[in-house]
């Protein structure tokens, strides 16, 4: 019955192909991994994982007053499935993280750096029904060399900090809409996140002993509000550092802008352009593919 079913599949696939110049050869076509039928959402396992190149990462943030912002790219973003409690998925992230990074009080306070041996680790939990985001945990730990600290240290200074991100979706709410189909539209709802940021380091308990205006450490709690997405799902062929994919082109034209291309065969996402913006509260830019993963 499987192979009935794969030669009538072929036959489709060969029947609707357009015509094309040139020669298609065994070796032209060995690399593209075809569209399953099945486009629910995957149902991921224990040692599932997939390896991410992110180009940049940078985002900005108004948290009670403060702008947090940080401009970076990760090599090697390791994400692990690591367990499924109950109706949900916990993955496992890891990975080299460098940029720039910085917070400015409101109050005159600022402090800017760049991250040199720095890791990023921590988990995210999925909820398996839709893949919708529920929790989010990072930890961003090393060595940054410290280019301002006003008003009270003005040149380069290198130091051990943490910085700590913890992201709770207080509606979780998918950025797949699942299933997919090629001509899908639709609207993803708004939702809020609550956030709690805190950059520590045993340098800033030291100095904040003698020097009254530096605190132990620094922490902003902030509520943002997601507006809703507005989405259209297209079939397209994309070549990422993982290979060559027949995946969903998922592009977003209102409150999320650009596109995410989500590969069936992959069981998660090879490519990301994505940028969100609200006025006066945060801006994020996403820009990452695939370069390797382990999914059957």
């Amino acid at each position: 019955m499987k192979n009935q079913i794969y030669v009538l599949i072929c036959t489709f696939i060969i029947i609707g192909l357009p015509n094309v110049k040139g020669l298609v050869t065994p070796d032209s076509m060995k690399d593209i991994k075809y569209v399953s039928l099945d486009d629910n959402a995957p149902v991921w396992d224990i040692g599932n994982s997939w390896t991410y190149d992110v180009n940049r990462f940078q985002a900005n943030f108004t948290a009670s007053g403060a702008l947090i912002g940080f401009d970076t790219s990760i090599d090697d973003l390791i994400v692990e499935l690591i367990g499924y409690p109950g109706s949900s998925y916990i993955l496992g992230l890891s990975g080299r993280i460098k940029g720039t990074f910085r917070f400015e009080s409101g109050e005159g306070r600022v402090l800017k750096g760049n991250l040199l041996f720095t890791k990023i680790s921590g988990d995210i939990k999925f909820r398996q029904s839709d893949l919708a985001v529920e929790e989010l945990h990072i930890v961003i730990k090393g060595i940054v060399l410290l280019t301002e600290y006003s008003p009270q240290i003005q040149i380069p200074i290198p130091f051990p900090l943490t910085i700590t991100i913890n992201v709770i979706q207080i509606t979780p709410r998918p950025v797949i809409d699942f299933p997919l189909y090629d001509g899908k539209e639709g609207m993803i709802n708004e939702t809020s996140i609550s956030t709690n940021i805190k950059f520590g380091s045993i340098v800033l308990q030291i100095l904040s002993l003698f020097i009254g205006d530096i605190p132990n450490e620094i922490f902003c709690k902030e509520t943002f509000n997601l507006p809703m997405f507005d989405y259209n799902v297209n079939s397209e062929n994309i070549s990422v550092g993982a290979g060559n994919f027949n995946a969903y082109n998922i592009g977003f034209v209102w409150g999320l802008f650009g596109s995410v291309f989500y590969a069936p065969s992959v069981g998660n996402f090879v490519k990301t352009e994505t940028v969100i913006e609200i006025p006066d509260q945060f801006q994020v830019l996403f820009l990452c593919e695939l370069i390797s993963y382990n999914y059957k």
